[in-house]
């Protein structure tokens, strides 16, 4: 009941097309039967109109019940027609899954926000493991894809082409000091046709804390839409619902989403595969996927 009260907004504008079309095929069939013979002729014109408009109320009521009850079933909502058939959905779900996209056996790319040093050392100092650069870098580490050596390695030869500034020791006392500018985005190979685009978010201060400023945020985003383009090679992509934890962004979920959608609907003809922006299961029941606009 909470989902379908969270989602009202959408789930009304619903049922109320669907009521206005069954009393539009009401009167339709009102010009071939009489259907003012149904209430008695003696009753008084407002009590006639009272019962039609209560029987009017009771229908929308059950109408908003059903089309509420089979709306929060649904996986995954579409939210742009883009180019050749493709798409951006809404949806709830985990991000690593594989049955997120529509074809789960093709290769599907992750995007992962990560610091601009790209660093590879879940520690809790760097990297924090409850981040998704931490939990996608453990997932590498538990499954032997990578050790936090070789992972480096490969993503500096990612990143060979790609411009940079050096930090001090001071500016960052440990970890990689290569920082790149913010939304630079890579293309990781990982296993079972997963690929990451590891996507530079967040700066780190002196304190190793990470941060991100709305400007760059922006830019960040507006990066990561050209790299969807870039790098999918065709196959759908993966985006997490990024700028509301540890990169102290202070943004709350559905801005984020928003603002995710909106960018893709400006660069709508740059879209080249599905892409799906996907919401964690656990707090469903507290973002409504559906009034997202």
């Amino acid at each position: 009941m909470k989902r379908i009260w969270m989602n009202r907004e959408y789930i009304s504008k619903i049922t109320t097309t669907i009521i206005g079309g069954l009393y539009a095929f009401l009167g339709f069939i009102g010009t071939l039967v009489p259907l003012d013979e149904i209430l008695s002729n003696t009753l008084n014109i407002w009590i006639r109109i009272g019962i039609s408009v209560g029987v009017l109320l009771i229908l929308w009521i059950v109408c908003f019940m059903i089309v509420g009850l089979f709306l929060i079933r649904k996986k995954r909502f579409n939210i742009i027609d883009a180019n050749n058939g493709h798409k951006l959905y809404l949806q709830y779900g985990d991000l690593f899954d594989k049955n997120e996209v529509l074809v789960p056996e093709d290769r599907r790319n992750i995007v992962i926000p990560v610091n601009r040093c790209f660093d590879t050392i879940v520690d809790n100092q760097l990297i924090s493991e409850r981040t998704l650069h931490g939990i996608a870098f453990k997932r590498f580490y538990e499954k032997n894809t990578y050790t936090e050596v070789s992972l480096n390695s490969k993503i500096q030869q990612l990143l060979e082409n790609k411009e940079y500034e050096n930090l001090s020791e001071n500016d960052k006392p440990v970890g990689n000091r290569k920082r790149f500018p913010v939304g630079t985005v890579i293309d990781l190979p990982g296993d079972n046709n997963e690929h990451f685009l590891l996507w530079a978010l967040s700066t780190f201060d002196g304190e190793l804390k990470a941060h991100t400023t709305m400007q760059d945020y922006a830019l960040a985003i507006q990066k990561l839409v050209e790299a969807c383009n870039e790098e999918s090679e065709g196959f759908p992509i993966v985006i997490p619902v990024v700028g509301t934890g540890l990169s102290r962004t202070k943004k709350e979920q559905h801005d984020v989403i928003s603002y995710l959608i909106n960018s893709f609907k400006l660069n709508r003809t740059e879209i080249n595969c599905d892409i799906h922006i996907v919401v964690k299961e656990d707090i469903k029941n507290q973002v409504a996927i559906m009034n997202v606009k």
